[in-house]
């Protein structure tokens, strides 16, 4: 997933977006659906699928809204250092005045500041969560 694909997915105020009604539009693109939950389980009394296919199961929604969790987890780091980052005009002035007086980079504010957002949330090691 490249950076532009996954900021997209970063939807909700704090994180990325995830819930039984994300697991049902990744599982089903493109489908119509009124639903009611209720004592474990999902009941779909409205569903179209322009494929034609029949709703999710309960272990198909719930495994999927795991694998959404895993991700949105993981790639906290990623929202959590786009809240940090100076704006884009900020950075780019930084830039200006660093390499204006003859600033060497990585002694600049800008990288300075960029280090420390990127310090302060560390990308998680280890590979991004996989679908099983």
């Amino acid at each position: 997933m490249d950076a532009y694909e996954l900021a997209k997915k970063f939807t909700g105020t704090n994180g990325m977006a995830y819930g039984v009604d994300t697991a049902i539009k990744a599982l089903r693109p493109g489908a119509k659906f009124g639903m009611t939950a209720g004592n474990g389980q999902f009941d779909f009394p409205e569903w179209w699928d322009p494929s034609g296919l029949p709703a999710p199961t309960k272990d198909e929604i719930m495994a999927e809204f795991e694998y959404q969790k895993k991700v949105a987890e993981y790639y906290q780091y990623y929202f959590d250092r786009c809240k940090d980052y100076p704006d884009g005009f900020e950075q780019l002035d930084m830039l200006w005045h660093a390499i204006n007086n003859g600033t060497e980079l990585k002694d600049s504010e800008w990288f300075q500041r960029l280090k420390e957002v990127k310090e302060k949330h560390p990308k998680p090691e280890g590979n991004p969560p996989v679908k099983e």
